[in-house]
């Protein structure tokens, strides 16, 4: 597929892509701090040069908090740069490297048979992976002359080709010392975690504890029609949308019996994010509207990144019309299903905002997005990546005190090529959001949906091409965000096609199998779900009391 993907890659595109991803943030990090400090360190020496003894610290303390309040856009610009490479570059390459060790060392050491062996080799090859970025970030670091402001100040007059070259030396400067960081705090949280991953053990059954039930479905990747084939399977799959439907009826049937409280829906809900595939969506689940009701859902790497089902070596522009398409049927889907009932997270004071479908309908935000489903304009394009940045997480807020909410998050790396669009990332926007709805309901419990998992499986015979592929990217930093609320969380995901529920740090893990393409340890001839039976813990928490393991008829 690699082979194939390189033959036909868009050689057009893609220097173009890089430039914009990667060499366009990595000269904006090299350039900006040390123009900045320069440019300040000499308005600041030049305004209080004659000013009387006095007043030259007053004056000098307004100068730089006028620097701060102008320069803060600028320096925002760098520091999303500088986590943009992080995304692109750092954490991906960190991730491969990490899980490449991991691989080789359980060859070596033989079979694991216990979770605590399965962690000691993982905490090993994270160990190992850290310290060989670490050190070879700051000997990288340590070799390569930073130009410091004056010298890109002085050098203005000379070419520009000079003032790139220093502004890339410095970047690559900047991001060594933080790949070296970000290695070593990787490290410590791994050295720090007080338990290996362990498979769920159900707890006794408490027959007087009221239950809430809650269906958990992922991966339904529904296709364009009754002949449509997915992209990953191809005719081995199954044809059409036939065992969603199945799967819909079953669940009808259960919730006639015993009421749902959630349907929640981990990821991917279509095969290549297309119109088609969105429409068959919203009129399968037009004829179940007790299910439609209760269902919440948040988009999966098949709905936001793949570029084009039939090539994989397809690549498309930052900005560019498909993903800004791609995004907007996924929002106008989230605000038909659950827009009302859903927030979003006020960015200036952490605390809920409007529902979705407000949020959507603000000032001049319709229109604009109407623009883009009709004529494609970049103010469109603009304003559908402003929203998409904006929404998540969605929290569905508890009903009553002590209930429990859902927190919705997108946890899909910005990619803009289908063969790598598997690959995810929590950004860190969305992780402060998360730390702060935590800490400021503490009397309240949580279920946090993703598409992509948060940590591997104790499995060592996961291949390497899953584990690297298929990755969260800065998974460590989404666990250390919710591990401090372990008793009020329950987290729910898909992606990997696996049924497995294990808990680390005593935070659970809910992996739910494929509702359309079924499961890699059970098997792949039917399609399954999951029906989990949750109850009220003694300090205001919540814990899961069974699991059930439904097959598609």
């Amino acid at each position: 597929m690699i082979f194939a993907s390189a033959l036909e890659f868009n050689y057009l595109t893609a220097p173009i892509t890089f430039l914009s991803l990667v060499a366009g943030p990595a000269l904006i990090l090299g350039l900006v701090p040390p123009i900045v400090a320069t440019y300040g360190h000499r308005a600041f020496l030049a305004s209080i040069a004659g000013a009387h003894p006095r007043l030259a610290i007053p004056i000098g303390l307004i100068l730089v908090a006028t620097a701060l309040v102008i320069a803060r856009p600028v320096l925002s610009l760098g520091m999303e740069s500088m986590w943009q490479l992080k995304y692109t570059l750092i954490f991906p390459l960190f991730v491969g490297v990490r899980e490449l060790l991991c691989f080789g060392l359980e060859r070596l050491t033989g079979r694991l048979e216990t979770p605590e062996q399965f962690a000691r080799v993982r905490r090993l090859g994270t160990a190992i992976a850290a310290l060989l970025f670490a050190s070879g970030a700051l000997l990288l670091a340590a070799a390569i002359e930073f130009s410091s402001g004056g010298r890109l100040v002085a050098a203005f007059d000379a070419r520009l080709w000079g003032i790139a070259l220093a502004g890339l030396r410095n970047a690559v400067v900047i991001v060594s010392v933080g790949t070296a960081f970000v290695a070593i705090q990787w490290l410590w949280r791994e050295v720090m975690a007080s338990q290996p991953v362990r498979a769920w053990v159900p707890p006794e059954p408490s027959p007087d504890a009221p239950m809430l039930h809650i269906a958990h479905l992922s991966d339904l990747h529904l296709v364009a029609g009754r002949f449509g084939f997915r992209m990953e399977s191809g005719t081995k799959g199954p044809r059409g949308n036939g065992r969603f439907h199945r799967a819909l009826c079953q669940l009808e049937d259960l919730h006639a019996v015993t009421p749902l409280d959630r349907v929640l829906v981990s990821g991917d809900i279509t095969d290549a994010g297309t119109r088609a595939e969105w429409i068959e969506f919203a009129q399968i689940l037009r004829d179940c509207p007790e299910l439609r009701a209760r269902m919440l859902f948040v988009p999966g790497n098949h709905d936001v990144n793949v570029v084009d089902a039939t090539n994989p070596g397809r690549l498309d522009l930052p900005g560019s019309m498909g993903q800004a398409l791609r995004r907007l049927r996924v929002v106008l889907a989230l605000d038909e299903l659950q827009g009302t009932s859903v927030h979003i997270v006020d960015r200036r004071s952490r605390t809920l905002g409007p529902t979705l479908s407000e949020y959507l309908r603000t000032g001049s935000r319709e229109e604009v997005l109407r623009e883009l489903a009709d004529r494609g304009t970049r103010r469109g394009r603009r304003e559908v990546a402003r929203v998409w940045n904006t929404i998540f997480p969605l929290v569905a807020p508890p009903p009553e005190r002590g209930g429990y909410g859902v927190l919705l998050l997108d946890s899909n790396a910005r990619r803009h090529l289908s063969l790598t669009n598997a690959i995810g990332v929590v950004g860190r926007s969305q992780l402060t959001a998360i730390r702060q709805i935590l800490r400021s309901s503490r009397d309240r419990s949580w279920l946090i949906v993703l598409h992509h998992h948060v940590v591997e499986y104790p499995d060592p015979t996961i291949g390497l091409t899953e584990r690297i592929g298929l990755s969260l990217a800065n998974a460590p930093d989404v666990l250390d965000a919710i591990s401090k609320h372990r008793a009020r969380v329950l987290v729910l995901h898909g992606h990997r096609h696996r049924d497995w529920i294990g808990s680390r740090d005593g935070v659970t893990l809910c992996s739910a199998p494929s509702v359309m393409l079924g499961s890699y340890n059970i098997d792949r001839h039917h399609g399954y779900f999951h029906i989990y039976e949750l109850a009220p813990t003694s300090d205001g928490g919540v814990q899961l009391s069974r699991s059930r393991v439904i097959a598609v008829a």
